[in-house]
This record gives C-alpha cells, structure tokens and sequence, in this order.
C-alpha cells in the first residue's frame, strides 16, 4: 500500500512541477505547486493511515475514520502552524487536503476489499 501511495504522490509532483511559473501574479492559486504537496501528502498519509490500522482493527469504519483523521489532523496542522507563521492561512490548501484524503482513503478501501 504504501509503494501503491508513493507511487502516485511522486506521480502528481512531477506532472505539476513541470508546468510554467505564470501564474505568480496570485499569491495563492488553485493548481500552484504547493497544492501538488498538499494532495500527495494527504493522500499518502490516508492511504497509509488506513493501511496500518488494518493491524489493529477488522472494522472498516475504524480505519476509514483513522486514515482521514489523520490525514486531516496533519493538513489543519500545518495550516495554524501557516496562520501563526506569518505566512497566513489558506482554504485552498485545506480543500486540497481534503482532496487528497478522501482520494487516499478510498484507494486504501478499494485495494482492502477488492485485493484482500
């Protein structure tokens, strides 16, 4: 599983780490290259989250809860430690984290039911 979530943060990095720095007239866009993180990070985190709860608990609802917990747990953090930073907070990259979350969460269940 965590092979599986590398694999495509790596994936997204790179298709987005490759497009050209036009957009730098807006402080914060929807596709800037720190969004790329923000999704990836998540999705790994979810993913993995959801992975290693299956040693501990047979009931999906409680790795599905835990994986995003902490997915989502880490995104917040990050985004007061932005707020108190000084470089501010942003809801753009919060819904990237949610993104990125519930994408890490349903790849974790889809391979739990369907592989094993």
């Amino acid at each position: 599983m965590f092979r599986v979530s590398l694999a495509v943060a790596l994936a997204l990095a790179t298709l987005l780490a490759a497009r050209p720095a036009a957009q730098a007239a807006e402080p914060d866009p929807w596709f800037g290259r720190d969004k790329v993180m923000h999704l990836s990070v998540s999705f790994a985190l979810a993913g993995n989250g959801y992975a290693d709860t299956t040693a501990f608990s047979k009931r999906t609802s409680t790795r599905v809860l835990l994986g995003a917990g902490i997915a989502l747990s880490a995104g917040i953090a990050k985004e007061i430690y932005d707020r108190y930073g000084g470089s501010g907070l942003s809801w753009r990259d919060l819904t990237w984290d949610a993104i990125g979350t519930a994408t890490g969460t349903l790849v974790a269940w889809l391979v739990d039911r369907y592989l094993f």
